[in-house]
């Protein structure tokens, strides 16, 4: 649920089980926030909102994170990427454009992707590449099927 001034908080995953990302990831501590979300924040026209959380999963792998942001009239949210600032804090900002509401949220998920490139640079650097270049290949296998047209045939 959402309420002017209140932050929604939301998670996906790019990977075959979408559902299987928001167990993994943790969205809290979200700021700026006037007693939880029930009260709006104040800024004036082409003042930068700062938005951070802590964003966190199980395990190693690596996440990825935006922040969505629109006038509480719109009905398109507009997205920022969210950048890590340490200890699992991360941090996105936007501008007030024009008078009025805006709400804000954040959508978090565990990219595979960067994780598996990740564990493939350590491999190349120590060991046999052959089982993490296998890995790499299903998950672009499985990107291929979840993607449309141009993007499907180039995958």
């Amino acid at each position: 649920m959402e309420t002017p001034g209140q932050v929604g908080l939301t998670e996906t995953m790019q990977h075959d089980d979408p559902r299987r990302g928001q167990r993994r990831v943790v969205i809290e501590g979200v700021t700026p926030a006037l007693a939880a979300g029930r009260f709006p924040i104040k800024r004036t026209v082409g003042e930068n909102i700062e938005v951070e959380a802590d964003i966190f999963c199980d395990g190693h792998d690596n996440l990825g994170a935006v922040l969505r942001y629109r006038k509480e009239q719109d009905s398109t949210w507009h997205e920022t990427p969210m950048t890590p600032v340490g200890n699992d804090r991360w941090r996105g900002v936007f501008t007030v454009s024009e008078l009025g509401r805006y709400r804000y949220s954040i959508s978090a998920w565990v990219d595979s992707f960067a994780s598996w490139r990740h564990d493939l640079r350590r491999r190349v650097q120590a060991e046999d590449q052959s089982v993490a270049l296998l890995l790499g290949s299903r998950l672009i296998e499985a990107a291929a099927r979840r993607a449309r047209a141009d993007d499907a045939k180039a995958l």
